[in-house]
């Protein structure tokens, strides 16, 4: 991202203030005793900085690399390339942000550059922090010089704004689905309890941390420049789904930027699942509030979005952390188009995890028809000890676990 239009600001520093002071002391002074040698000197400073200010003012390109996402709560380092655009050289540079958005923060001081000639560049690097999940406007930093005599600040500042993308706060978690195993079998019955087909081959996927290298379809590799793991017909009893509950309870309902608990730690926690799972299986839906979500369109496709410097995750686990960033609370929503959608997938899915802050009618029905669909079902109801009601005891899943948010944000959740 580079900026072009250029507005050039004027600030005073702590010395410079004082100085001022000074400045304005003696004028009164001067008006009753005689000491127009001291002001006369004072402004003569003053003017002098402001000219060679002036003259060698900063005139920054400032070119960003941001990366393609971060975690809330981590820091983060925003690189960017500074270019003098001018025919003079440029002494004391500091890199500093204004109009930062309220959740974005930056950690630590102003980084300085001493000197920068014509023409020539540097990259500096800034640790950001960001405090919530979302995609935010990261403005271009400003570049000030206080040069000379730290004093005055000139400045430049550009309009240009970059998005960036927090994802929630996600961590591994000891959990082992039920009916999901890294190794698959071929011959036998499913896990799911349905009478598997001859392993024929059916394809390939992305290849993901775990797979086993016996199964990496090599003409794919050559094909596509990146692993491939071979699938065949029997491996439809690894495939899962999530769902997530968005909404919220009536006086839980967010004035300004306030943050929900329950459903930052919800949102939290099927992160966390959808990372620590991926071993084990694949998510070719999820059902975020009223949006489903179907992944099986990317089979047999190169994984997506890799990030630099980065260790790879698979690209479904990348798409749904993208999708959990920007998952808003809803008071009430209609599941029946979308509930209806994703039972009909249900006979090629063993393993289905719900995420529930407030259990209804409509999510006990599609519980129910996972069940009956010889699916596993876990479920994860995320609320406070005050809130949970008789209606978690219904639920008719395998199992059915009940988690505070507190426990859930501290990252303090034992085994699963």
């Amino acid at each position: 991202m580079a900026a072009t239009r250029t507005r050039m600001r004027l600030g005073v520093t702590e010395a410079g203030r004082m100085l001022l002071m000074g400045t304005v002391f003696f004028g009164l002074a001067a008006q009753l005793v005689p000491a127009f040698g001291v002001l006369s000197a004072l402004i003569v400073v003053l003017l002098t900085v402001l000219a060679v200010g002036f003259v060698l003012r900063p005139r920054i390109e400032v070119t960003a690399h941001l990366p393609d996402y971060v975690v809330a709560g981590q820091d983060a380092q925003f690189r960017y390339t500074l270019k003098n655009v001018a025919r003079v050289p440029a002494y004391d540079l500091h890199v500093r942000f204004v109009g930062l958005p309220q959740t974005i923060e930056q950690v630590g001081g102003a980084q300085m550059v001493a000197r920068l000639g014509p023409g020539e560049s540097t990259e500096v690097a800034v640790t950001m922090r960001a405090r919530r999940r979302g995609n935010h406007l990261i403005p271009l930093p400003m570049c000030q010089s206080s040069f000379p005599f730290n004093l005055l600040v000139f400045g430049s500042h550009r309009k240009d704004k970059g998005t960036l993308t927090v994802l929630p706060v996600f961590y591994q978690l000891q959990m082992r689905l039920a009916r999901l195993s890294g190794q698959g079998r071929s011959g036998v019955a499913g896990f799911a309890g349905r009478a598997e087909v001859s392993p024929e081959y059916a394809g390939n996927r992305p290849f993901l941390p775990g797979d086993s290298p016996r199964r990496i379809d090599t003409r794919a590799w050559a094909r596509l420049s990146v692993p491939a793991t071979k699938e065949y017909h029997n491996d439809a009893d690894r495939c899962a789904a999530l769902v997530l509950d968005t909404r919220i309870r009536p006086d839980r309902k967010r004035t300004g930027d306030e943050e929900i608990p329950e459903l930052e730690a919800a949102v939290s926690l099927c992160a966390s699942i959808a990372f620590s799972i991926q071993r084990d299986c694949l998510v070719e839906w999820f059902l975020a509030g009223p949006e489903l979500h179907d992944f099986t369109v990317s089979r047999g496709r190169p994984a997506l979005g890799a990030r630099a410097g980065r260790a790879r995750q698979g690209a479904r686990v990348e798409a749904i952390h993208e999708i959990l960033a920007t998952v808003a609370p809803a008071e009430n929503y209609d599941l029946d188009r979308t509930a209806a959608a994703l039972t009909s997938h249900f006979h090629r899915i063993s393993e289905v995890v719900f995420i529930l802050l407030r259990p209804d009618r409509a999510y006990l029905d599609l519980l129910g028809l996972a069940a009956a669909s010889r699916c596993h079902c876990s479920v994860y109801r995320v609320a406070e000890a005050d809130a949970r009601s008789s209606e978690s005891d219904a639920l008719p899943g395998d199992s059915v676990t009940l988690l505070s948010p507190e426990d859930i944000l501290t990252g303090r959740l034992g085994p699963l």
